[in-house]
């Protein structure tokens, strides 16, 4: 979605699992804005909520970043914006899909977890912590969130890559363009609901509609001037 981002002299730079993370300082502004809502102004709350994001992004980055070292090349996890990239290279049509895949994965296994936890947090009355119990909230709704809008069919996100790679795989001829006119549909679909529905998105997701809608316009837009490309063969 962002390409390539270029390094600042203020990213913050470690190692997690041996894979080198890179966070763009515009990452802490846009999880912050995300944090704020709903947190009433209360700057502990919005600093946790931050913290979520950041460990739930980092490891759906991290399940896309270890599968892509297990096929031998060597990634880095950039975040930036809302939410970031692991940098890979072309495998076969399968351990693409895997390594798109794994990102969801591995973030529905940390929702897992943190589920799991929940009644051992209990058995020691420790969900009378009200920071505790919004955190556990804030990172159950985020993971939950944020891996399941992954595996919409849209590019340039997860489902994105993997339908890309399905359509190619199953029509080599026409599939960069169906996969682009499904990408443009989905995207298109979930823009108007959420332009024209906006307080059904605001109980479902719990979300801005107006910034959904025109994220999820953007990307139809992105993917109809891609689909228009592959129809001229500019692809």
């Amino acid at each position: 979605m962002f390409g390539q981002i270029p390094p600042t002299p203020y990213d913050l730079r470690f190692r997690a699992f041996g894979v080198p993370v890179r966070v763009h300082p515009v990452f802490w502004l846009t999880a912050a804005f995300l944090a704020w809502g709903g947190s009433n102004g209360d700057l502990r709350l919005v600093l946790i909520r931050v913290l979520c994001i950041f460990v739930a992004i980092l490891v759906h980055e991290l399940g896309h970043a270890l599968v892509t070292r297990h096929f031998g090349w060597q990634p880095e996890i950039v975040l930036y914006f809302f939410g970031g990239y692991a940098t890979s290279a072309r495998h076969s049509t399968f351990k693409d899909m895997a390594v798109s895949a794994a990102g969801p994965a591995a973030g529905f296994g940390l929702l897992f977890a943190i589920w799991m936890s929940i009644p051992v947090l209990a058995q020691f009355d420790l969900l009378q912590e009200r920071l505790l119990l919004d955190a556990l909230d804030f990172s159950l709704f985020i993971n939950l969130l944020w891996n399941i809008v992954n595996l919409l069919p849209v590019l340039p996100l997860d489902g994105g890559h993997i339908s890309r790679e399905l359509c190619c795989w199953l029509a080599p001829r026409k599939g960069m363009q169906i996969s682009l006119g499904i990408s443009t549909a989905i995207a298109g679909a979930v823009a108007l609901w959420c332009l024209l529905g906006q307080m059904s998105v605001r109980i479902i997701l719990g979300l801005d509609p107006l910034f959904l809608g025109i994220m999820f316009g953007y990307l139809a837009y992105q993917s109809y001037q891609a689909f228009e490309s592959a129809r001229r063969g500019y692809w």
